[in-house]
């Protein structure tokens, strides 16, 4: 989990493409006329970079090799382990074909699987098969931290709200976490177990009834894998701090940065943050980009351009600024800025 300073572009991978093509040998007897040569050729990305947001690490996210396997007519099988991006399997028997890959990362943990049946008969067939994250449930533990000396140790609570992205819409996810304080330290430990997906977490620190700190993040759970993160609440902080990065299933990272109009802010004078994207995958635009806001914690209704309009009170406030792209998974990203009003 990052603090938000400004992120390196980073890559949150949620397709890999498998394009298999089937040739057919032309074969003088009998016998060798049944057989085929099956060409694997795997479209998958290369290493790349991953956000720091609460989210698995770039090696656990990196599909490292690919397990695949076959069931033909009259039993027959192969078996292939390849971490190239092509391969041939020679001599496989015509007829109907039940294939399956798993992708594995560097850990050799299985995160991506895709399966399909095939009828191999004609030569130079083509057919796909769509590489996805694992579904089923994985694991999160998030530490939070705050100034213990500016809160009462004995009132001090935090409460999370969770929103799940599906179908390009942020769902509100009710679902029991657990919250385990450390008294005295400023810290408390968020646990919890989530169906696979991407995630917005809100959370907020309370001092008895009165709400001190907020904050909102990104949270990506893989299957049968425990995320890990940590941040910390900003009480009267003065730094500011800005910088946002996004992820699509390009592969390619878009970039950009946030910057706030004027610079120097004072009470009753209306400022401009303003989000700027720098770099964006092959075939798409700006425009393309969706947006939600939220203060301290909590969403800006109505609030869904890159440019946000306030007129801050005195004091410090946190912005977060969480960016995506209608129908592309993954490129869920969020960036913060700390607002002082002299």
């Amino acid at each position: 989990m990052h603090s938000f300073k400004k992120i390196k572009s980073n890559l949150l991978l949620f397709l890999f493409v498998l394009i298999t093509t089937f040739c057919l040998s032309s074969c003088e007897n009998q016998e060798s006329s049944n057989l085929i040569d099956l060409t694997l050729s795997l479209n998958s990305a290369a290493k790349t970079n991953f956000s720091k947001d609460i989210s698995p690490s770039e090696n656990e996210l990196t599909v490292y090799k690919f397990k695949i396997n076959g069931i033909g007519p009259n039993g027959e099988t192969f078996e292939k382990e390849t971490s190239s991006q092509s391969t041939t399997l020679s001599g496989l028997v015509k007829g109907k074909w039940e294939i399956s890959v798993i992708g594995y990362n560097e850990n050799d943990e299985a995160i991506v699987n895709g399966s399909g049946t095939y009828y191999l008969f004609n030569s130079k067939s083509v057919v796909d098969i769509t590489l996805e994250y694992l579904t089923g449930q994985g694991d999160f533990s998030i530490d939070v931290y705050w100034n213990k000396d500016q809160a009462d140790p004995l009132k001090t609570g935090v409460l999370t709200t969770y929103y799940k992205l599906e179908n390009n819409e942020f769902i509100p996810y009710d679902v029991d976490d657990d919250v385990e304080y450390f008294e005295g330290e400023g810290h408390a430990k968020i646990n919890g177990s989530f169906d696979a997906g991407s995630y917005i977490l809100a959370v907020k620190l309370f001092s008895g009834p009165t709400e001190l700190s907020g904050f909102a993040e990104q949270l990506r759970i893989l299957a049968n894998h425990t995320t890990v993160g940590s941040n910390t609440f900003v009480i009267g902080d003065t730094q500011l701090d800005y910088g946002i990065n996004f992820y699509c299933n390009t592969h390619l990272p878009i970039v950009g940065v946030i910057t706030a109009s004027p610079e120097v802010i004072v009470e009753d004078q209306e400022i401009a943050l303003t989000f700027t994207p720098t770099s964006l995958p092959d075939g798409y635009t700006a425009d393309q980009i969706k947006y939600r806001w939220y203060l301290e914690g909590s969403q800006i209704d109505g609030e869904t351009s890159n440019i946000l309009s306030i007129m801050p009170e005195k004091g410090e406030h946190r912005y977060d600024l969480f960016a995506y792209i209608d129908g592309i998974s993954g490129t869920l990203g969020s960036t913060k800025i700390l607002v002082t009003c002299e």
